[in-house]
């Protein structure tokens, strides 16, 4: 009879072929690997962009322990990952839930529940400086599922209007401010009967700063940059058609948030590529170039070792941006070079995140 250890090994040392004695759970309860599954590179580097340092496998008793092995008398249900992580989405997680709530409960009450809007995003800008450099990075392989379509966009863009500020040195005062901005800018969605009409893009934005123009607790910089969030600093914008200087600070911050999230999630993945030719496209007329170049480099960063999937079925790892493109020179399994400025028979499709099943 051949006995079966349990060998706990570190992701940095898996090779295809291995199997799972263990299944690995994701921090929101999700299997993302089951027991008895063969590990795939694929598999391997969804590991890696989770964060797990750790899996148990399943190994013969006369085989030596390799490097970063050690074996365990029994099998364990659980799995190391980062705590950074871990808090990050546990914390996305519940922010996604009170967004959600609070939104139902401007659509069905006409009425702005504003202490646990502003709860919200006091948690959205805790998250923001607890987590670091890493936070685009888990924006960018985040369950798109989680909550209804509105709660989860201004989520995000919540999110990403922080991490701006950020970088641009916004203090305290101003970082709250702008997060809770980012988080009310589509609420006026939740009072339109009929969101695809053709009035509903401006009257969204007016219903919206009019729901909130009189709350208390709801400064008025935030009501104006609600108000402005579509404003184009060409004068192309509504509902006012102003431009320039006349454009809140903030507003040209949720502009890019806005457009960013909404063209990365064009179909049920993440594909950021689209939004970051958005961006490219508007920032010398529409958006802030300013800002706008300082936010694309840092996505563009982000991306960086993240693993995608071509237009013709591949899998890659995005290994270079020049920097004048936003089209990357990447790294396919089979250790081929694909410049995609280069290379117009191919683009990338989506990104590689858990939210798939693995082949």
């Amino acid at each position: 009879m051949v006995l079966i250890a349990t060998k706990m090994v570190a992701v940095k040392n898996l090779s295809p072929g291995l199997v799972l004695s263990d299944a690995v759970i994701t921090p929101a309860g999700k299997t993302l690997l089951n027991a008895g599954g063969v590990l795939s590179q694929r598999a391997i580097s969804l590991l890696s962009m989770w964060g797990v340092n750790y899996v148990y496998i399943n190994g013969e008793d006369d085989h030596e322990p390799l490097e970063g092995q050690a074996i365990l008398p029994s099998p364990s249900s659980s799995f190391d990952i980062s705590a950074e992580c871990k808090q990050f989405f546990q914390e996305y997680d519940s922010i996604l839930t009170s967004t959600d709530s609070s939104f139902e409960f401007v659509r069905n009450q006409n009425k702005v529940p504003v202490l646990a809007l502003k709860s919200t995003s006091f948690a959205i800008y805790s998250s923001i400086l607890t987590t670091g450099p890493a936070l685009m990075d888990y924006l960018l392989i985040s369950d798109y599922q989680l909550a209804s379509k509105i709660a989860r966009h201004t989520a995000m863009v919540a999110y990403i209007c922080g991490l701006i500020g950020r970088q641009l040195h916004y203090n305290e005062t101003e970082l709250k401010a702008l997060t809770l901005a980012g988080l009310l800018h589509d609420i006026g969605k939740m009072v339109i009967s009929h969101e695809n009409s053709s009035t509903s893009e401006k009257a969204h934005v007016i219903n919206g700063a009019q729901l909130i123009k009189n709350v208390k607790g709801i400064s008025d910089e935030v009501t104006l940059s609600v108000l402005q969030h579509h404003e184009y600093l060409d004068g192309t914008g509504f509902p006012m058609g102003i431009s320039g200087p006349r454009i809140h600070p903030y507003a040209k911050i949720i502009a890019i948030a806005d457009i960013f999230h909404y063209h990365s999630y064009i179909e049920d993945y993440c594909n950021p590529f689209n939004a970051l030719n958005v961006l490219t496209k508007d920032m010398f007329g529409k958006l802030d170039p300013t800002i706008c170049q300082m936010f694309t480099k840092q996505v563009r960063d982000s991306l960086l070792n993240s693993n995608v999937i071509l237009s013709d079925g591949q899998e890659a790892t995005i290994i270079f941006f020049s920097p004048n493109s936003n089209d990357p020179i990447v790294k396919t399994l089979d250790q081929k070079l694909i410049d995609l400025s280069a290379d117009k028979t191919r683009s990338i499709n989506r990104m590689c995140t858990p939210d798939y099943p693995l082949s």
